[in-house]
């Protein structure tokens, strides 16, 4: 009896030592974006027009901007690449065609004191587009373009549209932008007195490695079924072994009862758009009884990565409904199943710094 006692509790002792506890929560905040605040910089004249870009930890910015043509189409393939940062479209409304890969043709880089590049685009190689693919885009389909691939998203336009500009910032070269009264202000600047035309800037290369990734909107329709389910559409490589990725979260009408247990993920950042749907999500706060989530496990290895569970305490109950936006930094705990009203899907851009998520 007394060696099974003691076979006992070292067994017990030992599962406790396995456990990995970890903080509460980590620096960083979330941000919420209303559909308001996206509708005020949705034309009537055309534009790329940033709603937030906010910090997303290890010096990287994540941003949301508001690309709007009308109907239009462009008769000389000249385009750009971005030199740093990647991005992720996401069709809100319209339809068009795209001009996408290929390289460019004596390319070079723009200045980097004009206002374009310090608010939109970073660094940034101009030149004339061969050798590209022309891809048509409508409502519900995504592009992913990474650092240093040429792209024009509106070569054509047959039906002004929106579309959601989600950018990775890795260097944070763009202004920061953390309220709707800097957005307005950034998009309406005051006139200014006209400058010399730029001397012509330094030869860039044609392209960077990279390849841009369309997702057509039967492939995310195909994946908003289920009780609930986060899952996978693409994750692509980026540069420095880093990915992005554009996920389904579903979820069916529930709400929760008593404590609510959820969890942050250690090293990647999320955009959330809210394609349908409502309900009440729990954000930031820290976690009581917080532990590493096991890193063999299959929703650690294709949904998560790196991340912490726990009890939700001293979280925000945030309502959401359709075509808001939530940006999540690295370190803040989210449940997003605390009280859904109504069938709700929400695509899910993904930020994974460290390459930590299986690619698809």
């Amino acid at each position: 009896m007394v060696w099974t006692l003691c076979a006992l509790f070292s067994t017990v002792a030992l599962a406790q030592s396995q456990v990995r506890r970890a903080p509460g929560n980590m620096p960083g905040d979330f941000m919420f974006i209303p559909k308001a605040d996206l509708e005020v910089l949705m034309g009537p004249t055309r534009g790329d027009r940033a709603s937030r870009v906010v910090p997303i930890g290890e010096g990287a910015q994540m941003g949301a901007f508001i690309l709007h043509y009308e109907k239009m189409k462009n008769d000389v393939p000249d385009s750009f690449y971005h030199g740093e940062i990647h991005e992720i479209y996401y069709v809100i409304r319209g339809e068009g065609t795209a001009l996408l890969g290929g390289e460019l043709e004596n390319a070079r880089w723009d200045d980097s004191t004009t206002q374009t590049y310090k608010s939109i685009t970073g660094p940034t190689a101009r030149g004339r587009m061969k050798g590209y693919t022309m891809q048509k885009w409508s409502a519900g389909d995504v592009i992913i373009v990474p650092a240093g691939v040429p792209h024009t998203i509106g070569w054509e336009v047959t039906v002004p549209n929106d579309i959601l500009r989600v950018v990775i910032d890795p260097k944070s070269r763009l202004n920061r932008i953390t309220t709707r009264e800097q957005s307005i202000a950034q998009a309406n600047p005051p006139a200014q007195q006209a400058q010399a035309p730029a001397a012509p800037g330094q030869p860039a290369p044609p392209n960077m490695p990279g390849t841009a990734t369309f997702i057509p909107k039967a492939d995310l329709q195909a994946l908003m079924k289920g009780a609930i389910g986060d899952t996978p559409a693409r994750v692509v490589p980026v540069a420095n072994r880093a990915n992005l990725g554009v996920f389904v979260l579903h979820m069916e009408p529930r709400k929760a009862t008593g404590p609510v247990n959820s969890f942050y993920h250690s090293e990647i950042a999320e955009l959330y758009y809210l394609a349908r749907g409502s309900g009440t999500a729990l954000l930031g706060g820290e976690l009581e009884n917080a532990t590493w989530d096991d890193s063999n496990s299959a929703s650690i290895r294709n949904v998560r990565g790196p991340s912490v569970n726990g009890t939700m305490k001293n979280a925000k109950a945030q309502k959401f409904s359709a075509e808001d936006i939530v940006i999540v930094a690295p370190g803040v705990p989210h449940g997003w199943t605390h009280d859904v009203a109504e069938t709700t899907d929400i695509i899910r851009v993904v930020w994974d710094p460290k390459g930590s998520l299986m690619r698809k």
